[in-house]
């Protein structure tokens, strides 16, 4: 490592000239083909709803019975917690670039395994391979585009990695639709391809350069991110930045800083809020299960072709909501979009319970259930989803910002995993409508009480969040 270093060092005088010839900026290219990842993490939520039908008919390799299906589709969840645990051991080491390449590894083992499966023993490795790897790289690829946007087109950055998100839920039930279970994985597998060539290309993070004191290797990047000749405006932009690079925190600093203060204790509580009123509104267990859901309505479409037209619509529609957090602010949407998904879901319960206890016929108004089921699905993930990770973005100081990032996608996961585990024997206990009426429930609750606590956010600054924190 002394010898590499030594060797940039003698070499500033090429970097100087290397900086100046550049002139095409990669930022966008960057952002781009990072947020493959989140495409990625979209293909492993929804994955099971054209995969569980599959491979519990005739028609697979082997089947697998419900049970195993509910396990197949929760351990993505598992995965998750070890991803989140890991990621942060990396990324100050060997860099975000190469956190999200070394994540990409199980990635793709985890398509190559679904692929040659030959039992239901291999889908469970595949899915905690993937929830592995994909959730270590979404939360840097988050951090990374972070960094490497200027300021004026991070929120665009931050708007294109949630299109990616709904855009890969819809490539996964569309090719489940419409081309074969094999050739569905085989695509998959390929688009993580994709990105490991394609992002193997790009810069670094000058923030983490700065951070381990390589400042002309910081402003190497930043010059291809911006594509500037200018080096002197480069180097105030480096001097900026070091100004907001903050020191690493022990473990029991992170602690005392969280439980012992009270503007970031009530932040935790209020992100944490918000992320369970995401997972007990049932979205993520619906959405493994969307084929089932949707055979429901009685719609003349197929199941699989249902489910390809409430993904265009939820990507149409996340596009369109997407800045309303920006004009309306956090707290007042919290609560409307906690009520929309709440009151949605009450009322596909109560055409559930008329079909099934009344035998009444949907097949004359199953325009109903759809769109009832269209604004659960894009309020619920496109709204609650979306509110929470701004919530944990802006809530927290910056000395903790990122190990309670991780502490809450761990207890996010938790909660997923029993949701999405017990989705099936829940269904057979409290029928479909049963479930429907529970999570309608839990979300009203969880929200209004959220709503309670939590202070508006929009506008203001850090400093001035985290003393509205500690007032209210």
């Amino acid at each position: 490592m002394h010898n590499i270093r030594s060797i940039f060092t003698k070499k500033n005088t090429n970097h100087r000239e290397s900086i100046i010839r550049n002139r095409c900026p990669l930022q966008y290219p960057a952002a781009i083909t990072a947020c493959l990842i989140r495409l990625g993490f979209g293909t492993i939520i929804y994955w099971p709803s054209p995969s569980i039908p599959h491979l519990t008919s005739s028609n697979s390799k082997f089947t697998i019975t419900t049970d195993e299906a509910s396990w197949v589709v929760s351990l993505s969840s598992i995965g998750n917690i070890i991803g989140f645990l890991l990621y942060p051991v990396f990324v100050n080491r060997i860099g975000r670039k190469y956190t999200m390449l070394l994540f990409a590894i199980p990635q793709v083992f985890s398509w190559l395994i679904i692929y040659y499966a030959s039992n239901v023993h291999h889908l469970y490795i595949a899915r905690i391979l993937a929830g592995m790897g994909y959730s270590a790289a979404y939360v840097v690829d988050i951090i990374y585009v972070g960094e490497i946007a200027k300021k004026n087109i991070r929120g665009f950055l931050i708007i294109l990695g949630k299109i990616s998100f709904c855009l890969g839920s819809l490539i996964v039930v569309a090719l489940g639709a419409f081309v074969s279970y094999d050739n569905m994985n085989l695509i998959l597998f390929l688009i993580s391809l994709i990105f490991i060539v394609t992002f193997s290309f790009m810069p670094e993070s000058p923030y983490f350069y700065i951070k381990i004191n390589r400042d002309e290797d910081a402003l190497k990047s930043l010059a291809k991110l911006r594509g500037a000749r200018d080096t002197n405006s480069l180097k105030q932009e480096i001097e900026t930045m070091k100004e907001g690079v903050g020191e690493n925190v022990s473990k029991t600093y992170f602690l005392k800083k969280l439980f012992g203060n009270r503007s970031n204790l009530k932040a935790f509580l209020i992100s944490t809020l918000s992320f369970l009123a995401f997972s007990f509104s049932g979205s993520t267990a619906i959405a493994s299960h969307t084929q089932i859901v949707v055979g429901h309505f009685e719609s003349p479409l197929k199941p699989e072709q249902a489910s390809v037209l409430i993904m265009i619509v939820a990507l149409v529609s996340s596009i369109v909501i997407s800045p309303i957090p920006d004009w309306l602010g956090r707290r007042i949407l919290t609560l409307w979009y906690g009520i929309i998904v709440g009151l949605s879901s009450f009322i596909i319960a109560g055409l559930f319970f008329y079909k099934f206890h009344f035998n009444g016929d949907l097949s004359s108004i199953y325009w109903i259930s759809f769109v009832l089921f269209f604004i659960y699905v894009v309020f619920s993930g496109g709204g609650l989803f979306c509110l929470s990770h701004i919530l944990v973005a802006e809530l927290f100081s910056l000395q903790i910002k990122s190990s309670a990032t991780c502490l809450i996608h761990i207890l996010w996961s938790i909660i997923e995993f029993c949701v999405q585990l017990n989705f099936e024997q829940l269904m057979i206990v409290f029928k479909i409508y049963g479930l429907f009426f529970i999570y309608s429930i839990m979300t009203l609750v969880i929200t209004f009480s959220n709503y309670l606590i939590m202070p508006e956010t929009k506008g203001k600054t850090l400093e001035e969040i985290q003393n509205l924190l500690a007032k209210t």
